[in-house]
């Protein structure tokens, strides 16, 4: 096997007394695709940031083309062909996709003003050898979230880089911008590039990796070849059991009970498609289907943020003039799918953050109780494992994981009798999956009535007791008992798109 072209060799980190990462060995081989797994916190960030400079090593080194580098910052690793594509976009929304691409990098004339002129040439060059269909001349405001991603990519490879890291890179793509993406990773493994994948949904990695790394609290606890893996080894390396451990059983709904919400011709905005659902009290119902066949725009309809029309009943009782305040007082919960645009306060605290929807909660005459949200925040913390300095902390320091699990917390303070969940389990690592499936199993079967919108075809099936799939804004099929199976939903899928499966949004 050819020597890599970079490595880690028994790097080890700490903060304090806090030994975050331990004898770590890792190594990128030229025109090959490494995942880096693990939950949040078991050190993933702190080894990519040791490499590319943000850190210095407490011991051992990082080696490029076999020799030891100790870079003095990520200018001098990106100069030295080590690229990253973070999860939280470094663009600027008033600057033109040439412009952003070549930031701090524009071509100069002799007078030292941009040569406009080349600039253009060079960003079209770029684009055109990345296989991307972009307008230079764009501002980044223009531009959908995958176009976005888009420019980043070609921002990371401006320069000749010889490695690309990748944190997240699909957690708001479509199903066909995730083709797209991953066409251009081939095209650069084909290149000779080495490329690192960080990602929580297990499916990418067998699809484009051909290597893998696990860590879990510090420590390398298993690496290989990807096709020396199944899901359940995965798993196991990352937090210690099974993929079959990670969903509690099913139970149903409650008997003889009546609908807990119920839809009878709704039509969501953008819609023409009439939609009838009943969701009990006691089930998990899971609502499955491509990127933009409804499934959001549905939700956001049920819950107010949205216009529909068409009839909604809660617990038996006409719902009219929605709207998000008049939801959450009537026992109807939300969480939406762009937790960065729609869920977070991202300059305020993580106390703040939980406590946003029950300000008063705890309150005494007509004063706030801030002693109190910092209390019930901290549950939260312990109870889902937020990885957090203290609560006063803004939440825009946390993970994206992280930041969900608050969210999810946030949610349950409001003691929800019906929850609509937009995937909620995007970017959050294995081991909190599971604590949030079992706590979404322990709320259904306290009485409450829970959707769940997933892109995760495992998720759906392992957690679920009835599945919905939707297409064009319509219900084409429910799925129940042995009939939830991957293979399943996409029978359905594939039966929508002219016989031809598509591989769904994981």
């Amino acid at each position: 096997m050819a020597d890599p072209v970079l490595a880690a060799r028994g790097l080890t980190k700490s903060f304090g007394s806090n030994e975050v990462l331990r004898n770590v060995d890792f190594e990128v081989l030229a025109g090959r695709n490494i995942a880096l797994c693990g939950e949040n916190g078991a050190g993933k960030s702190t080894l990519i940031k040791l490499m590319t400079g943000v850190y210095t090593p407490s011991a051992g080194q990082v080696l490029l083309d076999g020799e030891p580098v100790a870079f003095a910052g990520p200018k001098e690793s990106i100069a030295a062909g080590i690229a990253v594509v973070h999860q939280e976009f470094s663009t600027i929304s008033a600057l033109t996709v040439a412009e952003n691409v070549f930031l701090e990098k524009e071509p100069r004339n002799r007078l030292g003003l941009v040569d406009r002129r080349t600039l253009r040439r060079d960003c079209i060059d770029l684009l055109r050898q990345l296989g991307i269909d972009l307008d230079p001349d764009t501002t980044l405001d223009r531009l959908s979230v995958a176009e976005a991603q888009m420019v980043e990519i070609a921002k990371a490879l401006r320069s000749r880089a010889h490695v690309l890291i990748l944190d997240e890179p699909t957690a708001v793509l479509s199903h066909r911008e995730i083709d797209h993406l991953f066409r251009i990773l081939r095209d650069l493994r084909g290149q000779g590039m080495g490329l690192v994948y960080v990602s929580h949904r297990l499916d990418e990695i067998f699809e484009v990796c051909t290597d893998i790394c696990v860590l879990k609290d510090g420590d390398v606890t298993s690496a290989g070849p990807i096709a020396d893996y199944d899901h359940d080894r995965v798993v196991a390396a990352m937090v210690g059991r099974s993929l079959g451990e990670l969903f509690p059983p099913k139970s149903g709904p409650a008997s003889d009970a009546g609908p807990a919400l119920s839809l009878r011709g709704l039509i969501a905005e953008g819609s023409a498609a009439p939609i009838d659902l009943d969701l009990r009290p006691g089930e998990i119902v899971g609502l499955a289907g491509l990127v933009g066949s409804g499934r959001t725009e549905l939700a956001l309809a049920i819950f107010g943020a949205a216009r529909g029309s068409g009839a909604v009943e809660l617990s038996g009782k006409a719902y009219n003039r929605r709207a998000p305040g008049r939801s959450l007082a009537g026992g109807l919960a939300m969480l939406t799918e762009d937790r960065k645009a729609n869920g977070l306060f991202p300059e305020t605290s993580v106390a703040w953050n939980f406590a946003a929807s029950t300000l008063g909660k705890g309150a005494r005459a007509l004063a706030l109780a801030p002693r109190s949200e910092e209390e019930r925040s901290r549950s939260v913390v312990e109870r889902f494992k937020v990885v957090v300095d203290h609560v006063g902390q803004p939440i825009s320091a946390l993970s994206g994981g992280n930041q969900q699990k608050v969210l999810i917390g946030r949610l349950l303070e409001n003691t929800p009798k019906v929850l609509l969940l937009d995937e909620p389990t995007r970017g959050v690592d294995v081991a909190t999956k599971a604590e949030i499936y079992r706590t979404l199993r322990r709320l259904a079967e306290e009485g409450v009535a829970v959707l769940v919108i997933s892109s995760e075809l495992i998720e759906v099936v392992g957690l679920c007791d009835r599945v919905h799939v939707m297409r064009d804004g319509a219900l084409v099929a429910e799925l129940i008992g042995n009939a939830i199976t991957e293979d399943g939903i996409m029978a359905v899928a594939a039966a929508a798109t002219g016989g031809v499966a598509p591989r769904p949004n994981v």
